[in-house]
């Protein structure tokens, strides 16, 4: 490891834990909160990165902060791994002439860098990203109730264009919620505990309430991850506690609210349209124009591998597949594959999938590092960032959440986030 010599000054700091709190406040409970949120994190890391400059060619690091923990090997990569995600998107779209929305959605994972390096560089509050999770949650809880009860909808889908994106959001969200509930009940902070525990009530109400199908294959990789960060002797008797407590928040939202009943109905349809499509090839339902859009973009990508298909090329290319009767027609009215990867290979090409691919993996594997470490608080945050790439990868499967600028400014705000947090916790373990 390398020490970073200078510290960062004490209200910088502040800004960043209160931005960071901002961010998951805001995310599912206002128009476009994400931004506020972003913003304030890119301006913070900017003057962080500014002021730690200044003082270091000054020679001076008194009045600030001590550092959360020395800057590392994975940290560069990391950075590394964001940089290549935006130039390979980058590449991609100025070779086939996209439009510039797909080059913005990519400039995002540039545009955590300077975010990481402020996070790294500042002290966090983890009280504050804990409180920011569940009021943040009740904000969500509250939007998707009025929605339902009062304008009714029938799935909520927040303030972000669609009930897919809210509704796993939320559950991610959620997840972290009770995590930080059994951090808490471990610490005795039982008051702490009951507060988070209902913020994550309130999560699992807005991602039932959406009726979101796809969310549910991300419920046992966060029971796996809990288990390998929780699971000890003497933690035993308050986990069960704990899980009897969930167990009852689902079967009340389940069997008594209407959103569960929105939601049973939605899950049992899936099945129905899975057997349409199996059986008797009818991709004019949900599940079959998935599996159909699958089915032609595995057709085309053989066909340009390097760097894909251009939007507009592959849409004429499409109804080519179409005219020859390769493909249901039913595709074409479809915007996306609804996967996240195929999509990327289908646009990007080879290029693009193995850096999106190399970030995934590599960010899922720095965090399940730490999941037996001795720290209590560092398995927790680790298991939290771990659930955030492995999540996306399952509701990537069927739908393209990193296309859409909510779902891209969760994952890498998040990201930069929860690494930071881990870090500087592994920092405080050791003394």
């Amino acid at each position: 490891m390398h020490p970073i010599p200078a510290r960062t000054p004490a209200w910088l700091s502040i800004w960043m834990g209160a931005s960071a709190a901002i961010f998951f406040l805001l995310m599912l409970s206002a128009p476009s909160g994400y931004s506020v949120g972003g913003g304030l994190l890119f301006l913070g890391g900017i003057a962080v990165w500014l002021a730690t400059s200044t003082v270091q060619r000054n020679g001076a690091t008194e009045g600030g902060e001590a550092m959360a923990a020395a800057w590392s090997r994975e940290d560069r990569t990391l950075c590394w791994l964001l940089l290549a995600v935006f130039l390979t998107t980058a590449t991609a779209v100025l070779w086939h002439g996209d439009p510039g929305k797909y080059l913005d959605q990519g400039a995002r994972y540039a545009l955590a860098m300077p975010i990481l390096l402020g996070l790294r560089r500042a002290r966090l509050r983890l009280d504050w990203l804990w409180a920011g999770l569940a009021l943040g949650l009740l904000g969500a809880a509250t939007v998707a109730w009025w929605q339902i009860r009062h304008l009714g909808v029938p799935r909520a889908e927040g303030f972000v264009t669609s009930a897919i994106p809210f509704g796993d959001i939320a559950l991610v969200m959620a997840f972290w919620c009770l995590m930080g509930a059994v951090l808490a009940g471990l610490r005795r902070r039982h008051a702490w505990a009951a507060f988070l525990l209902v913020g994550a009530m309130a999560g699992l109400y807005a991602f039932v309430a959406s009726a979101t199908r796809g969310g549910l294959v991300a419920i046992p990789i966060f029971a796996a991850l809990a288990a390998a960060a929780l699971l000890r002797r003497r933690s035993l008797r308050p986990l069960l506690g704990g899980c009897t407590a969930v167990a009852a928040g689902v079967a009340i939202v389940m069997a008594v609210l209407p959103a569960g009943q929105i939601a049973e109905g939605r899950y049992a349809a899936a099945l129905q349209e899975w057997r349409a499509y199996a059986h008797d090839g009818d991709a004019a339902n949900n599940v079959g124009a998935r599996l159909e859009a699958w089915k032609s973009a595995l057709i085309s990508i053989p066909e340009r591998p390097l760097l894909g298909w251009g939007h507009e090329e592959y849409r004429s290319h499409l109804q080519g597949l179409i005219e020859a009767g390769r493909i249901h027609p039913y595709v074409a009215a479809l915007s996306n594959t609804h996967n996240n990867f195929i999509e990327i290979w289908l646009h990007q090409g080879t290029l693009g999938l193995f850096a999106f691919l190399a970030l995934m993996i590599t960010s899922c594997w720095y965090f399940c590092r730490r999941l037996r470490a001795p720290d209590l608080t560092v398995r927790v945050l680790a298991c939290c960032g771990a659930s955030l790439p492995a999540a996306f990868a399952a509701f990537g499967l069927t739908q393209v959440i990193l296309g859409r600028n909510n779902g891209v400014m969760f994952f890498v705000l998040s990201l930069t986030i929860l690494w930071a947090a881990m870090r500087q916790a592994e920092a405080d373990a050791r003394g």
